[in-house]
């Protein structure tokens, strides 16, 4: 009995440990403590109890070794063999142990195909794990190497406050607006100033912007928190129609009417599913799992408009849940969608009630939302280059120009500091290509292959890539959402400060990347950082393509709650200009440590690693 109960179930058990050992990144010495104590239960059962030896035993002895050296070694190679010993157990029980082998009965060989369908599953994951060798062991740069920064040659806060406020002079920064095109003519002048010559890349493409928007139901007039960017338009009377209240997509009986349909936020996202943490210093907790939230909800709970449009809808209203009426205040999203075509708006949780109160009811209502459509609007992106004693290799330092506030984006007015700080040293090792791209905030257009980056290095794979004489970039520095500090909704759902800074999330390309960003925040009085990598497909902002090139990479990008808000007074309420002058200050050690150390040892940036993220 006990041989037959162990022999139908060890399969499944080390078949297991092999799929958790491969998906759970963070928790390979847990599951392989685990392993270890069933191993060595198995072998006692096998050698004491069965009182049986032979070749499986020795597969056993093999994978209890493994597991044992990972344990005290950490060698993600040993966790590899370890992973393959273990599913070669499994299979071995399943397939060739004697009487499972010779069995007939039909339960038995539908639990075959069963688990021949799962090992094919965990030798796939096995080999993603191989190819993205998701272990990597923290190194440290030794204590003599140091960046200093002469804070005297550096642009006082007062300063950078002093451009900051022009850049909110400017107004709303969408892609190819007004004060957008104004933003990019300001940056121009200012780098032409220092010396330098500007390098450009013109555009056109399609523009949308909204001027006006409102939703009454039955004579009221209900609060609008945004319109929904590049949707569609109405004339300034609206649109009027009966409500329904549907679900997205779910427009069949919606011709000719107004939907309404809730879109509850991700409040508590499996964040692991697109980050995995190299390294947390100064932030308790890891990677908080309510971070980015709205722009996640957007991107991942699609209102499909198209669809609406396609059933002759004449406009969709969008119903936040589960989030504060303060945080979602002119909140700018989703920023990632085609033209639809058909006007949409979003309403808050509050107002919201009143609307799918009266949808129920099959009310009318009137949405207008005017906008501005301009063909072929124009905009463009711009590089500069601080020439090196090396004319063959680059270091790629980037952000985007189009925002809404004022830290998205004031990376570029901290690109400005850091080029007219590094004009005043010695002239660097290496080229520094300063690169201002556009079209962050319409990505349908700009995207590339994954951010608005990418669109910029494949017009120059002179300054990059390395082939047929062209420079080869050696690092990237990616600058974006300087000095914001943390606002969030607390438990009884008010929204304000917490009184700290954001989380400062920085992409680090590969090991070598995450010592020198240690290093160069290690004076800092206030920080918060998390390294990450790149991880299943995904690196928020505009460091992606280059981690995708390869490029070993550092990418500042904090995501606070605020970040696309197009607020009048630019969310100047939750910005400190000193902890931008300090992320500044880091910035420009790193720029200064990588430009020093030398490019075999700068290594190549890692992969994406897959499956579910370490978090803490």
């Amino acid at each position: 009995m006990v041989e037959k109960l162990n022999r139908e179930l060890s399969g499944t058990l080390f078949l297991i440990l092999a799929l958790c050992s491969s998906v759970f990144i963070g928790q390979e010495t847990v599951i392989c403590a685990a392993a270890i104590v069933f191993l060595f239960v198995e072998i006692g059962i096998f050698t004491i109890f069965l009182k049986k030896r032979g070749k499986l035993l020795w597969v056993y002895a093999g994978a209890m070794v493994s597991e044992i050296l990972f344990y005290t070694t950490g060698e993600f190679w040993i966790l590899v063999l370890a992973i393959l010993l273990l599913f070669a157990a499994g299979v071995w029980n399943e397939f060739f142990t004697e009487g499972l082998r010779r069995s007939k009965k039909a339960f038995l060989r539908i639990r075959r195909v069963v688990f021949s369908l799962i090992a094919l599953i965990v030798t796939a994951l096995w080999i993603v794990n191989i190819y993205a060798h998701p272990i990597t062991r923290s190194v440290n740069l030794p204590t003599e190497r140091t960046a200093e920064i002469d804070k005297d040659q550096l642009d006082s806060s007062a300063n950078m406050l002093k451009n900051i406020e022009i850049m909110n002079s400017f107004g709303s920064r969408t892609t190819g607006s007004e004060g957008h095109n104004q933003f990019i003519s300001w940056l121009e002048q200012q780098v032409m100033g220092m010396g330098l010559t500007v390098y450009r890349d013109k555009y056109t493409f399609d523009r949308w912007e909204e001027k006006r928007s409102s939703l009454v139901i039955d004579n009221q007039e209900i609060h609008v928190s945004s319109a929904f960017p590049y949707s569609g338009e109405t004339g300034e009377h609206g649109v009027s129609a009966e409500l329904v209240y549907t679900k997205p997509g779910e427009y069949d009986q919606a011709k000719d009417k107004i939907a309404v349909i809730e879109i509850k936020n991700f409040k508590h996202f499996p964040m692991g599913m697109v980050m995995n943490m190299r390294k947390e210093i100064q932030a308790q907790g890891g990677i908080p799992s309510s971070e980015g939230d709205l722009v996640l909800t957007t991107a991942l709970k699609d209102a499909k408009l198209e669809k609406a449009k396609e059933k002759g809808l004449k406009a969709v209203i969008l119903v936040w849940k589960g989030v504060s009426s303060e945080k979602v205040e002119q909140q700018y999203l989703p920023f990632t969608t085609d033209y639809a075509g058909i006007p949409a708006v979003w309403v808050n949780e509050t107002e919201g009630q009143k609307v799918v109160s009266a949808a129920k009811e099959h009310l009318e209502g009137t949405v207008t939302l005017e906008a501005e459509v301009q063909k072929n609007a124009p905009t463009e992106s711009f590089y500069v280059k601080i020439e090196g004693k090396n004319n063959n290799e680059s270091i790629i330092i980037n952000t985007h120009t189009d925002g809404v506030n004022v830290v998205e984006e004031d990376g570029a007015v901290g690109m400005l500091s850091m080029i007219r700080y590094l004009q005043q040293q010695e002239k660097p090792e290496r080229t520094l290509i300063f690169a201002f791209v556009t079209g962050l905030f319409r990505l349908p257009d700009f995207a590339g292959t994954s951010q608005a980056t990418s669109t910029w290095l494949q017009a120059h794979p002179d300054l990059w890539d390395g082939k047929n004489g062209h420079m080869k970039a050696v690092a990237g520095i990616t600058v974006e959402h300087l000095g914001s500090l943390e606002w969030k909704d607390d438990t009884s759902g008010h929204y304000g400060p917490t009184g700290k800074i954001s989380t400062e999330f920085t992409y680090a390309g590969n090991e070598m990347m995450e010592a020198i960003w240690k290093k160069a925040i290690e004076d800092r009085t206030s920080t918060r950082s998390v390294i990450l990598r790149g991880h299943n497909t995904f690196e928020f902002g505009e460091s992606q393509p280059l981690f995708e090139e390869r490029i070993p990479v550092i990418g500042l990008i904090p995501m606070p709650d605020y970040l696309t808000v197009n607020s009048k007074d630019r969310e100047m309420d939750e910005f400190d200009i000193h902890l931008m002058r300090e992320q500044v200050e880091s910035l420009l050690k790193a720029v200064k440590l990588v430009d020093e150390i030398e490019t075999d040892k700068l290594g190549r940036g890692d992969r994406y690693s897959f499956f579910y993220g370490r978090r803490k």
